[in-house]
């Protein structure tokens, strides 16, 4: 009497080796890139615009958003400033407006600049977004940017919108 267990198990075998042909030949689930950022830094974006500020200052940046919106990640590059960066910071406001500063550079002023910013690095200032999660979406809209400070200029001296 042939055995009922010889059919069961070859059929068993076929959809396990299925079910592994199919898990080898699936692709990932597709993961965010960063958000990369490129943008400039001048005088004339500045606002107000500094009167002393030096005719050659200048910069270039970028912003890096994690994929899960967790950490900022800024780097500036600036030359030809009136003298040493007194400060630097990243700022919630539009093209134009001058805003609040929710994400202080501290430490080494020296160019490039390069910080990490998360949650904890937040500044919750009047008229800023409440939380970093906040932030980051006006953010996303273009609607932050960051600034050099020298002693000539004290309100800044290059600014540059974060696209």
């Amino acid at each position: 009497m042939p055995s009922t267990r010889t059919p069961f198990l070859l059929v068993l075998a076929v959809v396990m080796g299925c079910a592994t042909e199919k898990s080898a030949t699936e692709k990932p689930a597709a993961v965010n890139p960063p958000a990369i950022k490129n943008f400039g830094l001048t005088t004339s974006d500045e606002v107000p615009v500094c009167p002393a500020a030096a005719a050659g200052a200048q910069g270039t940046g970028n912003a890096t958003l994690a994929p899960d919106e967790s950490s900022l990640t800024v780097t500036v590059n600036y030359s030809g400033l009136s003298g040493p960066a007194t400060a630097a910071h990243v700022h919630v406001g539009k093209p134009g407006v001058a805003g609040p500063v929710v994400l202080p550079f501290k430490g080494d002023l020296t160019s490039p600049i390069n910080k990490t910013f998360t949650s904890a690095d937040y500044v919750a200032a009047p008229n800023a977004p409440a939380d970093f999660a906040s932030f980051v979406q006006s953010l996303k809209n273009g609607e932050a940017y960051v600034n050099v400070h020298t002693a000539a200029c004290k309100p800044g001296e290059i600014r540059g919108q974060i696209p």
